[in-house]
C-alpha cells in the first residue's frame, strides 16, 4: 500500500504532475489502493438526479444513440456523469458493458475522487479539463484493467454540469478516445448553447473560418439585447470568458458598434481580431395590447387560455415582473367554471424555504416545532374546487418540486407528520418571470415538473413592447376613478409617461397614477409640471438609471437585480417608487 505520492507509477507524458497532485489527493481522501468499496446510491436517489439533469436526455442520449455503432466496433462504452461524479447514463458495446459491471461503470456509481481516487471522470471533474488515466494509473488497484479518457461538459453559463466519458480494457485502449470525447463534449455544449435561447435571446455564431459556421466547433455566445448571457464552452475559451461575465459584460465590449440585424457579415474585436458571424435573432412572440391586430390576437390567447382552464390543464404565465400575471390569473378564475371555489394564491419566492412545504401542503397538530396545535390544511386544500395560483414557481426548491409533482399527478395531498391523504381536485396555474427551460437545462428545475405545470404557455410581455401605450393609460386612469374627481391628464403627460422604459412594468406604471392622482386636487388636469423629476426631466433616449439596468440584465429578477447593485430587494423597490 503506498503512503508516499512518489510511489505512483510511471505515466504517459503530459499528465503526470497533475495525476501525482490527483494521489495525492487520495490519500488525503483516506482511501487505500487495495480499497474494495464500489460507493453507490439508491435508485430513489438516481431517479431524482436524472430528473434534475434533464439535459441529459435531451443532448447527450440522442448523440450516443447515434455513436452506438460505433461503439459496438471496439470493446468500449460511453458514460455520463453529473456534476458530482454520480453515473447516469452508459451506453456503448454490449458485451464490454457487461464485463464493466465489474468496475462498478453501471448508472448509480459515484466516480468523483473522494469516491475511487484517480480515475478519469473525477479527475476531469477536479481539473475542469480532459483527463486520461490508464491501467495503473488508477488509484485503486480494482480499476487496473481500465483505460479512461473523460471530459467536463460545461453550461451556457459557464459551470460543469457533468462528465462524458470513455472507458476501453487498459489492453485495447481506443487510439482516437481523445479525439472522439472531445468531438462529442463540444456537440453537446453547441446543442446546449443553440437550445439556451428564449423570447428575448439572440445567438451570435462566430468563427475564423466561415466554413465551420454552422458546425459544432463554431464560437456560440448569447446575448439577451446587448447583454451577455451565456456561451459555449469554445467561446469562452476564444474570448477569455468565465461565468463571472455573464450578465454583466456588453456587446460593445467584445465588438464595439455592432448593431442587431441578423444574417451573415464579418466582425473585428476590439484587439482587431476577425471573425466570420451569424447573427440569429429571436423569433418575435404574441406581443399584448398594441393595434387592432395585437389586442385581436391577445383575447384569442385569453380565451384559449380560459379554456384550457376550464379543461383543467395546467397553464403557465411568464412574464417579467409587473406585468401583470396573477391579474390576467384572477380574471381567467372569475370567468371560468372554478369561480365557485376558492383562489389560493401563493408566493413561491416570498415565504422561507422551510416554510412553503407546510404552506403548500398542511399539517397534523405537533407536526413540527411551533406549529399550530390545531393543525393546517394547506393551500392544495384549500384550493380544492378552485384555483391554485403558484407564483414565482421558478423559485419552488428542488425538495419540494417533487412533493409537488406527486400531489399534481396523484391528486391527492399528505399533510406533514400525516399517515393518510386527502383527495384534491383544482385548476392549477402558475407564474414566473424566469426561463424555466433555461433552469431545467442548469438543474434547478425538474423537467418532468416543467412538463406538468406548463402543459400550456402563455406570455405577458412587458410594457415597453406594448404599442399604443397612450391608449392603455387612459383607460388606467380612467379605472383609478379620475372622472368622479374630474381629474384629467395633458396630452404632455400621457407622452411622457408612455415613452417610459417602466421596468417595473404595468405594476410600477399604476402606482406612478395613483401618486398623481393622490396629489391631484379635484378638477385638476396634471401637466408636466405635475411629474416626478425624474420622470419630467427624463426624456426618451436618456441613459436608463442603475436600477433601471441592474433589472433589465437580470431579465425582471429583482432580487437578482438588487444583488448586482449590493442593495436589499426593499431598497430596490423603494428607488423605483421616488
Amino acid at each position: 500500500m503506498p503512503t508516499r505520492v512518489d510511489t505512483l507509477p510511471t505515466t504517459r507524458s503530459g499528465l503526470p504532475c497533475q495525476l501525482q497532485d490527483s494521489w495525492q489527493r487520495s490519500l488525503n481522501y483516506g482511501l487505500t489502493r487495495d480499497d474494495d468499496a464500489q460507493p453507490w446510491v439508491a435508485n430513489a436517489m438516481l431517479k431524482d438526479a436524472r430528473a434534475e439533469n434533464g439535459w441529459v436526455k435531451h443532448l447527450v442520449a440522442p448523440l450516443l444513440a447515434r455513436l452506438r455503432p460505433e461503439l459496438n466496433k471496439h470493446p468500449s462504452i460511453m458514460v455520463m456523469s453529473d456534476a458530482t461524479g454520480l453515473v447516469l447514463e452508459t451506453h456503448g458495446n454490449s458485451d464490454f458493458l457487461h464485463k464493466a459491471q465489474r468496475y462498478a461503470l453501471s448508472p448509480g456509481n459515484l466516480w468523483g475522487e473522494h469516491a475511487r481516487g484517480t480515475n478519469a471522470i473525477g479527475t476531469a471533474l477536479a481539473l475542469q479539463q480532459h483527463c486520461e488515466v490508464a491501467g495503473g494509473e488508477h488509484y485503486l488497484s480494482r480499476n487496473a484493467g481500465l483505460f479512461c479518457s473523460a471530459a467536463p461538459v460545461f453550461r451556457p453559463d459557464g459551470q460543469v454540469a457533468g462528465v462524458l466519458d470513455l472507458s476501453t480494457p487498459a489492453m485495447t485502449p481506443r487510439h482516437d478516445a481523445a479525439a472522439l470525447i472531445r468531438r462529442t463534449v463540444c456537440q453537446i455544449e453547441h446543442a446546449w448553447a443553440t437550445s439556451a435561447l428564449g423570447a428575448n435571446r439572440w445567438l451570435l455564431s462566430l468563427h475564423h473560418d466561415e466554413k465551420i459556421l454552422g458546425t459544432a466547433q463554431e464560437l456560440l455566445l448569447i446575448f439577451d439585447d446587448r447583454t451577455l448571457l451565456g456561451a459555449n464552452k469554445l467561446a469562452m475559451d476564444a474570448f477569455a470568458l468565465t461565468s463571472g461575465h455573464f450578465g454583466a459584460l456588453e456587446l460593445d465590449a467584445l465588438f464595439p458598434g455592432l448593431e442587431l440585424r441578423g444574417g451573415e457579415t464579418v466582425l473585428e474585436t476590439g484587439n482587431h481580431q476577425r471573425f466570420y458571424a451569424r447573427q440569429t435573432l429571436p423569433a418575435r412572440r404574441f406581443s399584448g395590447r398594441g393595434s387592432a391586430q395585437q389586442t385581436e390576437q391577445h383575447g384569442i390567447e385569453k380565451e384559449k387560455a380560459l379554456r384550457i382552464v376550464n379543461a383543467g390543464i395546467a397553464l403557465c404565465i411568464t412574464g417579467e415582473t409587473g406585468c401583470g400575471k396573477e391579474y390576467l390569473a384572477r380574471e381567467l378564475y372569475s370567468r371560468s367554471q372554478w369561480h365557485t371555489g376558492n383562489f389560493v394564491a401563493i408566493n413561491c419566492a416570498a415565504l422561507p424555504e422551510h416554510l412553503i412545504e407546510s404552506e403548500l401542503f398542511g399539517y397534523v397538530p405537533g407536526a413540527f416545532t411551533g406549529a399550530s396545535p390545531k393543525g393546517y390544511i394547506g393551500k392544495c386544500r384549500e384550493a380544492d374546487g378552485g384555483v391554485l395560483f403558484l407564483d414565482e414557481i421558478g423559485d419552488m426548491p428542488l425538495a419540494l418540486q417533487t412533493r409537488l409533482l406527486r400531489v399534481l399527478q396523484e391528486k391527492k395531498v399528505t399533510p406533514l407528520g400525516a399517515n393518510s391523504s386527502w383527495d384534491v381536485n383544482f385548476a392549477l396555474i402558475c407564474a414566473t418571470h424566469q426561463d424555466l427551460a433555461a433552469r431545467v437545462q442548469a438543474g434547478t428545475f425538474r423537467e418532468d415538473l416543467l412538463y406538468r405545470i406548463q402543459e400550456f404557455h402563455l406570455r405577458i410581455p412587458p410594457l415597453r413592447e406594448w404599442q399604443h401605450r397612450e391608449g392603455f393609460i387612459h383607460k388606467l386612469w380612467h379605472e383609478l376613478g379620475a372622472a368622479s374627481r374630474g381629474l384629467t391628464l395633458s396630452d404632455e403627460v400621457v407622452n411622457t409617461l408612455a415613452h417610459q422604459p417602466w421596468p417595473g412594468n404595468v405594476r410600477q406604471l399604476l402606482s406612478q397614477l395613483r401618486v398623481l392622482m393622490a396629489l391631484a386636487e379635484d378638477g385638476d388636469r396634471i401637466t408636466l409640471a405635475d411629474l416626478p423629476g425624474e420622470i419630467h426631466a427624463a426624456p426618451v433616449s436618456q441613459r436608463p438609471s442603475d436600477e433601471q439596468s441592474a433589472i433589465a440584465q437580470a431579465q425582471g429578477n429583482m432580487s437578482l437585480a438588487a444583488k448586482k447593485l449590493g442593495i436589499s430587494r426593499s431598497t430596490l423597490y423603494r428607488r423605483l417608487a421616488k
